[in-house]
């Protein structure tokens, strides 16, 4: 099986699994409820399936149910009823950068979100530039930041598909910001962080939610985003999380502090796809696939909707040019 062949089968499999027959993705193990980012990252599988009816189904359901009239994306959804309407910037731009990417029929629907993006979900940090916040809920003193949100490759290609030139801002200031919070790559990138002034730091998750700043399901995400981007040095930032990674055992482990110690030990598929990114970032392509064979064995053991839909993209963006931002 070539490694396209493995990414098809993989974004098959999340389709089949958690996309209802109306193109609403479920987060079975979660309740049942549905989010925007589970739309996106729907969206973006169906494309690495080159399932042109699924990707209508799910945009079809996405516009219909949780698209408001600035254009952004309602978070989440409970039975047929939107119960936190605040939009997450991460689903608004992964959902922009597929519509756009699908073209035709969808580019105009592509367009206007992105541009409600920039219009919504940015700040302006004095003395760098402008960054993705959270989301408009987070565009306040301070403002909000989930660096996971950011990706880099993502944010050139969707300069190149607008025409505007913030995006390529973005995606520069992404990546200092990153440096600022990794101290250039010798901690491991933050689930959450704050603005205040010109001083960007690491915080716990701003719901309260754990006690101190952590490297979890969502900062793994970022290793992913940095080891796709088109630029190396981008790349090398990513390359320089595989040494606190690899010791121990904490390539698998569910939360670690930023200095790479371990606060949760219990195995998770997502984090084995970070460290993955890490790898393919270090050009160690056999690290890179041992470490994702593990991370689909994990999801086949204990299955869930958001580290599945993570173990079919990252085989997809790590291995396979079907995602790849920097094509164009």
């Amino acid at each position: 099986m070539t490694r396209a062949d493995a990414a098809r089968e993989a974004a098959e499999a999340f389709l089949d699994t958690y996309v209802d027959a109306d193109g609403r993705v479920v987060r079975r193990d979660q309740g049942g409820d549905t989010v925007s980012e589970g739309q996106a990252y729907g969206l973006l599988l169906a494309q690495v399936a080159a399932d042109d009816e699924a990707f209508a189904r799910i945009w079809g359901w996405t516009a219909g149910n949780l698209q408001q009239p600035d254009g952004l994306l309602a978070w989440r959804l409970q039975g047929d009823r939107v119960v936190d309407a605040n939009p997450a910037s991460d689903a608004d731009v992964l959902a922009a950068w597929a519509l756009l990417r699908q073209g035709g029929q969808y580019r105009e629907p592509g367009l206007r979100l992105a541009a409600a993006v920039l219009g919504a979900e940015v700040v302006e940090m004095p003395g760098t530039g402008p960054v993705l916040a959270a989301g408009p809920w987070a565009t306040g003193a301070p403002a909000t930041l989930n660096p996971s949100y950011w990706a880099p490759g993502v944010f050139v290609d969707l300069a190149g598909w607008t025409g505007d030139t913030r995006w390529a801002q973005l995606a520069d200031v992404a990546v200092e910001v990153t440096e600022t919070l990794t101290d250039h790559g010798r901690l491991l990138p933050p689930d959450w962080a704050r603005v205040d002034g010109e001083v960007v730091s690491a915080t716990p998750a701003p719901d309260g939610s754990t006690p101190e700043a952590q490297y979890g399901l969502d900062a793994q995400r970022l290793l992913v985003w940095l080891s796709a981007a088109c630029d190396a040095p981008v790349r090398a930032l990513a390359a320089r999380s595989l040494p606190l990674l690899e010791a121990s055992d904490r390539a698998a482990a569910l939360r670690l502090r930023p200095t790479g110690e371990v606060l949760d030990d219990r195995v998770g598929a997502l984090p084995l796809v970070a460290s993955a990114a890490a790898a393919d970032a270090a050009g160690r392509e056999a690290d890179r696939d041992r470490f994702l064979d593990r991370a689909a064995e994990v999801d086949a053991e204990y299955p869930s909707y958001y580290q599945g839909a993570w173990v079919a993209l990252g085989r997809a963006i790590l291995t396979t040019d079907l995602l790849d931002p920097c094509a164009r």
